[in-house]
């Protein structure tokens, strides 16, 4: 194939992936110009291609995880509040669907959803996804009658003593991560003022005779 058809299908693969990013973009537009042109290099290029996406797909997964399991504590403490405020639990929790963004709330939906046909000690207790452990401990605790508000106020000590020690170990941490940055940021300095005395005195003597001019 000549230069330009090669050419135009990598323009032709790129724009057909609007919805990727640059980078994977440009290597599957590569790719496919190098299979047709040498199947062993777009090969390689496959292999690059697959590798960007799948650590896309592999972070987008571990990013909304983490916004889900950060929301947690906030469903708890908005439930804690419908529930002092005199609000029946499924309205509780229908109220704390409101203020979530990330997969928690679609589990909430399907909880809702599944109490108007099985209860809502029976779905809370069947979910499993992730908030399954907030779920599965209110509705043990609706179930039996127990009340509701000493339940996730436990819950709510939980996740604050959970993100402290988050927090502990984040700090324990830092030291040993400033390290390298305080050594780098500090050895030019000390370099200077170990070895500018020695060499500032030959420097003005090689210097002497220019500046005298």
């Amino acid at each position: 194939m000549t230069l330009f058809s090669l050419v135009s299908i990598a323009a032709l693969v790129y724009a057909a992936l609007y919805a990727h990013p640059p980078t994977t973009r440009v290597v599957a537009g590569l790719g496919a110009a190098m299979t047709l042109s040498n199947p062993v290099a777009g090969a390689g290029i496959g292999v690059v291609w697959f590798s960007l996406k799948r650590r896309r797909m592999l972070r987008a997964r571990r990013l909304a995880r983490e916004r889900a399991e950060g929301e947690i504590e906030l469903l708890t403490h908005s439930m804690l509040i419908g529930l002092s405020g005199g609000l029946a639990p499924a309205a509780a929790l229908a109220l704390s669907r409101e203020a979530l963004r990330s997969a928690l709330g679609d589990d909430v939906d399907l909880i809702l959803r599944r109490s108007v046909q099985e209860g809502l000690a029976a779905s809370l207790l069947s979910s499993t996804g992730i908030g399954g452990r907030l779920f599965r401990q209110v509705g043990a605790a609706h179930l039996s009658g127990a009340p509701l508000g000493l339940a996730l106020a436990g819950l709510a000590a939980e996740h604050r003593a959970a993100a402290r020690a988050r927090a502990m170990e984040t700090a324990r941490r830092l030291p040993v991560k400033m390290v390298v940055p305080i050594t780098l940021l500090m050895l030019p300095g000390l370099l200077i003022l170990m070895v500018g005395p020695l060499v500032l005195p030959s420097v003005a003597r090689l210097l002497g005779p220019i500046m005298s001019l």
